[in-house]
């Protein structure tokens, strides 16, 4: 049933362009820039232990990219990666705040890799994704950088890093800036944190869309919430098992989410870091939640009627889906 799903097509909503380094490619930047850093050196930074390893192993990767042509050149690779795996459209996070930490330039990075839109093998648009618990004037500066932008690639505005360090109730002021402004916002919730952090996001945030909202699984009346808002949830498995957010013996909740009606899609997150392809994690819902084709192609659509395309490009995108999977 599943061995033919790279020719079926597909829509990546949650990915992180600097969480696609594959170990080959970090090697490749790092003998680009003379950096003293073999091979095994770069294996260590893709096994992590827990989610703060991860978080550390993701900031060193940072360090081997020196300008915009080199994001550009990741996104180009990616985007080849996608196409091969069937994917025609895709979300991609990208991170301003966290290119300066590493001594980028936010805006030049971010003008070089909308540029790639007039050449790129599939259509795709950014999220500008801001790390939560970094000084408050960075998150502000991000906003500000997703509207400049917006209308020429940006879609919205993301709210990733440390749930527990910046729960999204501090945020209050930010999501009303945010809908002042008209740019949606798609907040991590529930990855790291327990349901309540889902409760919350919804509430602050009003999103259209969660990342990962996985622990609402663990809330009778919060999976209610979700349900009745229409609320979409980018539930990433693959990440959550290397993340060490669902245990080695836990099983995950996509079963039971899928099972009561929450309207979610599967994402690759990081999917260097995480050895994810968009086939492997429907293979993995076939195996843990019982999901047909049908199944397949059900959050697919889903994830279409997600996106922040405008309404024409969304019904377009919609029945090319619908096309290609038994529905």
């Amino acid at each position: 049933m599943t061995t033919n799903l790279a020719f079926r097509p597909k829509v990546e909503l949650h990915l992180h362009l600097e969480g696609c380094l594959t170990p080959a490619e970090a090697l490749l930047l790092a003998r680009r820039h003379g950096l003293q850093l073999g091979k095994n050196g770069i294996l260590a930074l893709y096994r992590h232990r827990d989610f703060g390893e991860f978080l550390r192993h993701f900031g060193q990767l940072l360090d081997l990219f020196k300008g915009p042509e080199d994001l550009a050149w990741l996104l180009g690779r990616v985007l080849g990666r996608l196409r091969r795996q069937g994917v025609i459209y895709a979300e991609i996070r990208v991170s301003p705040s966290v290119w300066e930490r590493h001594g980028l330039h936010p805006a030049p990075c971010l003008k070089t890799l909308l540029a790639l839109r007039h050449t790129a093998p599939l259509p795709f648009n950014l999220i500008v994704d801001a790390v939560r618990q970094w000084d408050r004037a960075l998150l502000e500066r991000d906003l500000d950088l997703a509207c400049a932008y917006k209308g020429q690639g940006v879609v919205a505005f993301g709210l990733g890093g440390d749930e527990a360090a910046a729960p999204a109730a501090r945020f209050g002021d930010l999501a009303e800036e945010c809908r002042s402004r008209r740019l949606p916002v798609v907040p991590h919730a529930g990855e790291a944190m327990d349901a309540g952090e889902v409760a919350s996001a919804m509430e602050v945030f009003r999103p259209r869309r969660i990342g990962h909202g996985i622990a609402a699984a663990g809330s009778e009346s919060v999976l209610a919430e979700v349900i009745r808002r229409g609320v979409h949830l980018e539930v990433c498995p693959t990440s959550n098992r290397r993340t060490g957010v669902i245990g080695p013996r836990e099983r995950h909740p996509l079963g039971l989410l899928w099972r009561r009606g929450v309207h979610l899609s599967l994402g690759t997150d990081d999917p260097a870091l995480f050895g994810a392809t968009p086939c492997g994690e429907l293979r993995f819902a076939a195996r843990s939640a019982g999901w047909t084709l049908e199944d397949m192609g059900r959050s697919q659509v889903a994830a279409a009627r997600a996106s922040f395309l405008p309404p024409g490009a969304r019904e377009a995108l919609v029945r090319r889906l619908e096309a290609g999977w038994p529905l």
